[in-house]
């Protein structure tokens, strides 16, 4: 990981603390601060800022907050803004429904302009390539920070694949099942114009929702012919849509590896899944991470290895 996206995220964390404590003041000021560390993430910042206003009972500061957020030209999706519960208080304030207005102007802007994008790392003489698919509110950019350790971009090929679904200011999912496979399929291309694949192990990977897709991606009809597919905390809500992949497409030589956290919110279904699997012949290897949640392992490398080592050495 990144120093300066670690920064970040314990910047995050530590304002959390703070105002768990109920120090909303010392909250404030380092978010404050954080504001011009991390200006590309003005977003995220001023939401939480305008949060902890409403916690004070300061509702003018919690709009101007918006307001300032907007005016240096970053956004919401609406639904964020209206969905959350500490803003409920000013839901019926004019101001509050000019910031909306401006929030569903910018995000229909965007969402008609948006497009699949891939970012590129580590190893181009590796024997492993390796397409990653970002977490669901994400981007290529902050999801390629959490790979960037040494052990892994020495060791493989990355293409981090940014999906064309809109989701908020810098932030995309998977929701369209179609889309993903086209997003992939389109990056896969640009990947080839740049790098020679021949004789490569291709593999298909993702977290959480990317996780997700990346197996449904495979299982379905494996458009880039990979070998594999390893996903990380995978968000299954049922093990429906992988029962009926499986019923409709045969699948042969395909392994999977599942890596999830007994404290995920998505452990059992994780668990059903990788039965299903082993029980239609797909070789799916199981990884559970003893009290971790939704979040990437510790040993986040040793595990991609020993997911790897799976799905290639069989």
């Amino acid at each position: 990981m990144s120093d300066q996206f670690k920064e970040f995220v314990n910047t995050q964390q530590e304002a959390i603390n703070l105002v768990q404590r109920e120090k909303l003041k010392e909250s404030l000021i380092l978010l404050e601060e954080a504001k011009k560390k991390f200006p590309e993430r003005l977003d995220r910042i001023g939401h939480w800022k305008a949060g902890i206003f409403m916690l004070e009972g300061n509702r003018a500061e919690a709009i101007s907050e918006l307001n300032e957020v907007l005016d240096r030209g970053l956004w919401w999706n609406p639904e964020i803004l209206i969905n959350d519960e500490e803003l409920e208080p000013l839901k019926e304030a004019q101001d509050f429904h000019d910031i909306i207005n401006r929030c569903t102007m910018m995000y229909n802007k965007n969402k008609k302009s948006a497009c699949a994008h891939l970012q590129v790392e580590g190893n181009s003489q590796s024997n492993t390539a390796i397409y990653c698919l970002h977490w669901k509110a994400s981007n290529a950019k902050d999801f390629a920070f959490q790979w960037d350790t040494s052990e892994i971009l020495s060791n493989y090929l990355i293409g981090f694949v940014q999906s064309s679904q809109l989701y908020s200011f810098n932030s995309y999912v998977w929701d369209e099942r179609e889309v993903v496979e086209e997003d992939v399929r389109k990056m896969h291309l640009e990947f080839k114009k740049t790098y020679d694949l021949e004789g490569k192990d291709s593999l298909l990977s993702g977290v959480s929702q990317g996780g997700k897709a990346a197996v449904e991606l495979l299982l379905n009809n494996n458009p880039l012919g990979c070998k594999g597919f390893i996903a990380f905390v995978p968000s299954f809500t049922d093990s429906d849509d992988i029962e009926n992949i499986l019923q409709d497409h045969v699948k042969e030589n395909v392994r999977g590896c599942l890596i999830t956290g007994d404290n995920d919110p998505f452990y059992d279904q994780t668990v059903t899944v990788a039965n299903l699997l082993n029980a239609k012949g797909v070789p799916c290897k199981l990884i559970v991470n003893k009290g971790m949640g939704h979040a990437l392992p510790d040993d986040f490398a040793e595990q991609l290895q020993e997911a790897v080592d799976f799905i290639l050495n069989d």
